[in-house]
């Protein structure tokens, strides 16, 4: 049996406890510590998966092969940097950075260290995303909505970045396809920063987007939809199930006969587990990651050109109304 892959985890919150839990779990890796500046913290997860626990994550450096990192955003590039120029192969959360340009910059680092880089888009691991790809062509629409109450995690950053890459990130895989433009509207409802978006992604192959994420919901949905030249798709994400219709012959000579109605149940997986595992297997053969830090990059950039075009939306919506002056004519 090949020598199991040294690895770590950098911070133990709620996303950070579930990446310690595989790799203790996987038989190619050996959890050897975690890492959280709340040093009881650090201590709770290490004990409940036999590792270390520290509160630096420098001190990594020479010790681990691997790393995940599931920090708040606006800390990825640092730690992932730092990581990186030590040798380390690295896994960090979406999104990749909280910038395009510091996502390209540890994109450049980690293709120039020959380390891999792989970006937590954990939707392309599932089996929903596979099934999916599996099942459709030359798609020309999708509508996706991912909608959920109100948390108090990830609210450091907008509903962009925290809901919606998600299915920017798939459809960009499904499409295949460069992103050419984007038309947003969003705005804040209970924190600071956008609750609540929707954006139209135009492609160059003529296919277009449109994407809803909230997080100020009464119910969790996670749905899209697909419609392609011949066939029409449903995907119940949470539900795990696929229904829809495919044309198969002349419906106007054959009527109904000519359309095929589907329905799959798409098989339940644990999509970190085969989001570790994909990032163990790139360490071991030298593979690409199927979501490599180019991919990150791409889907932080439509992200930010979906916020940039909201911020322009409610810069119109919330200037002063122009009113005629009192007193002066009315136009004719």
């Amino acid at each position: 049996m090949a020598e199991r892959i040294r690895t770590a985890v950098v911070g133990t919150g709620y996303f950070g406890r579930f990446h310690a839990n595989h790799y203790a779990r996987n038989p190619r890796a050996e959890l050897v510590a975690v890492v959280d500046r709340d040093e009881a913290r650090a201590r709770a997860v290490a004990a409940e998966f036999r590792a270390e626990p520290a509160t630096d994550y420098r001190s990594l450096i020479g010790r681990v092969d691997a790393v995940s990192i599931a920090v708040p955003t606006p800390l990825h590039y640092d730690i992932a940097r730092d990581l990186i120029e030590g040798g380390i192969h690295v896994l960090v959360e979406k999104p990749i950075t909280d910038s395009v340009a510091s996502a390209n910059a540890l994109t450049d680092l980690a293709e120039a260290r020959k380390r891999v880089l792989q970006v937590g888009h954990i939707e392309r691991f599932s089996s929903a995303y596979r099934t999916l790809s599996e099942m459709m062509t030359d798609p020309l629409y999708f509508e996706s909505y991912r909608i959920a109450p109100w948390k108090n995690r990830g609210v450091e950053v907008d509903v962009v970045l925290d809901l919606m890459i998600h299915d920017i990130d798939m459809i960009i895989g499904l499409a295949g396809s460069a992103v050419e433009s984007v038309d947003a509207v969003g705005t804040p409802v209970i924190g600071p920063n956008i609750d609540l978006a929707n954006a139209r992604i135009t492609f160059a192959s003529g296919c277009v987007a449109n994407v809803t994420a909230s997080r100020v919901s009464y119910k969790t949905e996670r749905r899209m939809r697909v419609f392609g030249r011949s066939h029409y798709l449903n995907c119940d994400l949470g539900e795990g199930k696929i229904f829809g219709y495919r044309l198969r012959g002349d419906p106007m000579t054959e009527g109904f006969g000519a359309i095929a109605t589907e329905t799959h149940e798409i098989p339940k997986q644990d999509s970190l587990a085969n989001e570790i595992d994909a990032f163990l297997d790139c360490i071991a053969t030298g593979s690409k990651p199927l979501v490599d830090g180019r991919a990150g990059s791409e889907a932080l950039r439509v992200a930010s050109m979906i916020n940039a075009s909201i911020e322009e939306h409610l810069a119109k919506v919330q200037a002063p109304l122009s009113r005629p002056a009192v007193g002066a004519a009315a136009p004719r």
